[in-house]
C-alpha cells in the first residue's frame, strides 16, 4: 500500500494503490510525491535508468483512479526514440487498478493531429486537402494505420494488437478506470507551414484542446530548451492550457543555466517572473531570466560571460523538481571504458592531415578579415564545428568534398571493429555498435555481417515501425547472434532493449557529450545484470582522442579543436 501523502490526487480520496510490475525504490516513490505535492506540476530530473518512466505511470494511474470519469487522458510528447516506450512500458508499469490503452501516433503530422482530436471524441475532416471525393466530410479517423506502436491491457489481460487498433481504446470497457496515452514525435511541434488560415502550431493546439488531456508529458524536456524554436514556443502555449504538466529529463541544464528557461515556460511560466507590488508573480520573460541569472560581458556587452543566483535558480527549480543521480540511488554493476586503437591508412591519414591544413588556412582567413574589420563579426564556433566534422568523416573512412559528394577512401575503422566483434568478443550474443555517419553504418554492416553474426541496422530513415521490432527483436531470446549498428542519436533516449548487451562499441563520437552520456545509459541502467564495456574506436592524434578526452575531462572541446587545427606538424 502506498503511504497516506497518495491519499488525496485531484481532491479524491484514493485510499489503496497497487504498484504495477516490479517494487518501487525508494527514489522513485520520493518522485511520485513530488508530483503529488505538486498537483502534477513538475519535473524528474532523474538520470537515465533510473525509472523516469515508471514514476510518470505510477502518476497517471492515480488520476484515473481518482477521476470522476473514470478516464484519465495523458499526452506524452517526446522525440521519435522515445515516443514508443509509453506503449510498450505501460502494461507492465501501470497499475492493475487500472485499465491501459497506449499507443504511439504515426504517419504524417496531419494525420498525428487527426488521430488524437478523435481520441478526444471529435469529428475530423479527411486530409484530402479539400480536393477530390469525401473531401470535408466528417469522419472518424482510423485506429491502426496511426499508431506504430500500441499496446492495451484490461482486467490484467494484455490484449491482442489488431483487436485493439479495430476498436480503439473503448476496447477497456468500464469495469475499471481506464487510462489512455497518446504519444507523439516531438517534431510535431515543430511546423512551421501554414494549414489554410492556419499555422500548424495552431492547428496542432487545438486537436490538443480537443483531446482535452488531464496531463501533458514532455519526455526530454531538454529538447526543448531553445527559447526561440518552435517546439519550445508551442510546449509552452500547451502548458499554459493544460492543468497537469510534467517534464522528463535526466540532462535539465545540457549547455548552460539558461537552458532552464525554454523548459521552464512549460512547466510553470511564473515561477522565474518578476514579483508584482502585490505579491503575485508576473508571466517569466527571457530578456528578465538572462538578467537575473547571467554575466554579461564581451563585445559591446552583449556575450554571456558568466552566471549569478544559481542558488536561487536552483531553489526556485526544487520547487518541482525531484532529482535522481544514477550512482546514488542503484546499485548497477561496473561500467569500463576501453580505448581501441585504431590504424588509420596511408590514405585516410593524407587525406586528413590535407583536410586540417585547408582549415587552418580557412579559419586563419577568417580571423584575419574580423582582425581588419576591427571586430567585426566572425565566423561562429557553430560554424566552425560543422566544417571540422569533415575530420570526423576522414578517420570515419570518408572523405566529403566542397560539393557535398562523399567517397570512401577506407575502411579501417570498420575492419578493427569487426575483428573486436569476432575475436575477443566472439562469444558475446548480443553487441551494440554507435556510428554518426550513414555510409560509416553502411561499411560497419558490410564488414560485421557473416553466416554466424546477424546486423540489425538503424538510421534515421529506417520507419519506426522497423526500428521497433529491431528492437524488440534484440532485446528477446532470439538464439541469433546480433549486433545492432544504429546513429547514436536514434538509440540514445528512451531505449530498455539494449540492456541484454554487455559491450557497446563507439565507431564515432557526437561533439554533444551529452549524446555520449545517454547512448551509455542504454546499457548501463536498471536491469543491467553484468559489468557493461564501453569500446572507443579512437585514431590516435585525430579528432576522435580530442573528442574522447573532452568527454572524459570535461573540457572545452571548442577550444581543443582550434589548438588542434592550429597545431603546426612536422
Amino acid at each position: 500500500m502506498w503511504p497516506t501523502c497518495c491519499a488525496s490526487i485531484r481532491g479524491r480520496a484514493v485510499a489503496k494503490f497497487e504498484f504495477g510490475g516490479p517494487p518501487r525504490f525508494a527514489h522513485q516513490k520520493r518522485g511520485l510525491a513530488k508530483l503529488i505535492a505538486c498537483s502534477g506540476v513538475g519535473a524528474l530530473l532523474m538520470e537515465p535508468g533510473t525509472g523516469k518512466t515508471a514514476v510518470t505511470l505510477d502518476y497517471c494511474s492515480l488520476l484515473a483512479l481518482a477521476s470522476p470519469r473514470r478516464e484519465a487522458r495523458v499526452l506524452v510528447i517526446g522525440p521519435l526514440a522515445a515516443v514508443d516506450q509509453w506503449a510498450l512500458q505501460a502494461p507492465k508499469w501501470v497499475s492493475p487498478q487500472v485499465n491501459v490503452w497506449a499507443e504511439a501516433l504515426g504517419g504524417s503530422v496531419m494525420q498525428r493531429v487527426e488521430a488524437l482530436r478523435s481520441r478526444g471524441g471529435k469529428e475530423i475532416a479527411k486530409p484530402t486537402g479539400g480536393r477530390g471525393r469525401g473531401a470535408g466530410d466528417a469522419v472518424r479517423a482510423l485506429h491502426a494505420p496511426r499508431a506504430w506502436a500500441l499496446a492495451a491491457r484490461r482486467d490484467g489481460v494484455v490484449l491482442d494488437r489488431k483487436m485493439a487498433a479495430k476498436a480503439g481504446p473503448d476496447v477497456l470497457g468500464d469495469s475499471k478506470p481506464r487510462l489512455v496515452i497518446e504519444a507523439i514525435n516531438l517534431d510535431t511541434l515543430s511546423q512551421r507551414r501554414q494549414v489554410g488560415s492556419k499555422t500548424m502550431a495552431d492547428v496542432v493546439l487545438s486537436a490538443v484542446t480537443d483531446f482535452d488531456p488531464d496531463l501533458v508529458v514532455i519526455d526530454e524536456m531538454h529538447k526543448i530548451k531553445s527559447v526561440s524554436s518552435n517546439a519550445s514556443r508551442l510546449a509552452g502555449r500547451i502548458g499554459s492550457r493544460v492543468e497537469r504538466r510534467i517534464g522528463l529529463t535526466g540532462t535539465v541544464i545540457p549547455h548552460s543555466p539558461l537552458d532552464v528557461y525554454g523548459q521552464w515556460r512549460f512547466l510553470d511560466s511564473r515561477a522565474f517572473g518578476r514579483v508584482q507590488p502585490n505579491g503575485e508573480r508576473r508571466v517569466a520573460t527571457f530578456k528578465h531570466f538572462k538578467e537575473d541569472y547571467a554575466e554579461m560581458g564581451g563585445y559591446m556587452g552583449h556575450e554571456v560571460v558568466g552566471f549569478k543566483n544559481l542558488d536561487r535558480l536552483e531553489e526556485i527549480m526544487g520547487e518541482r523538481a525531484s532529482v535522481a543521480i544514477k550512482e546514488e540511488c542503484l546499485d548497477l554493476p561496473d561500467a569500463v571504458d576501453t580505448v581501441l586503437p585504431v590504424a588509420l591508412s596511408p590514405k585516410e591519414l593524407k587525406a586528413y592531415e590535407d583536410m586540417r591544413t585547408k582549415l587552418q588556412v580557412e579559419f586563419r582567413e577568417e580571423d584575419d578579415m574580423r582582425e581588419a574589420a576591427d571586430g567585426g563579426e566572425a565566423a561562429t564556433a557553430a560554424s566552425r564545428l560543422v566544417r571540422m566534422t569533415r575530420l570526423r568523416q576522414i578517420t570515419a573512412g570518408h572523405l566529403p568534398d566542397d560539393e557535398g559528394q562523399v567517397r570512401e577512401i577506407g575502411r579501417s575503422k570498420a575492419k578493427t571493429i569487426s575483428s573486436l566483434i569476432h575475436d575477443t568478443l566472439e562469444d558475446e550474443k548480443r553487441i551494440v555498435v554507435f556510428g554518426t555517419f550513414t555510409r560509416e553504418l553502411a561499411a560497419l554492416e558490410e564488414e560485421i555481417a557473416d553466416k554466424r553474426t546477424t546486423v540489425l541496422r538503424i538510421d534515421g530513415s529506417t520507419k519506426p515501425e522497423d526500428r521497433l521490432k529491431m528492437r524488440q527483436r534484440f532485446g528477446s531470446d532470439d538464439p541469433a547472434r546480433l549486433v545492432i549498428v544504429a546513429q547514436i542519436k536514434t538509440l540514445s533516449v528512451a531505449v530498455n532493449e539494449l540492456v541484454t548487451a554487455r559491450n557497446a562499441i563507439f565507431a564515432s563520437l557526437p561533439w554533444q557529450r551529452d549524446d555520449i552520456v545517454q547512448a551509455r545509459d542504454r546499457l548501463n541502467r536498471l536491469g543491467q545484470k553484468s559489468a557493461t564495456t564501453f569500446w572507443y574506436a579512437l585514431a590516435p592524434n585525430t579528432v576522435d582522442d580530442l573528442v574522447f578526452r573532452a568527454y572524459q575531462d570535461r573540457t572545452d572541446l571548442e577550444k581543443t579543436l582550434m589548438n588542434h587545427i592550429y597545431a603546426d606538424r612536422k
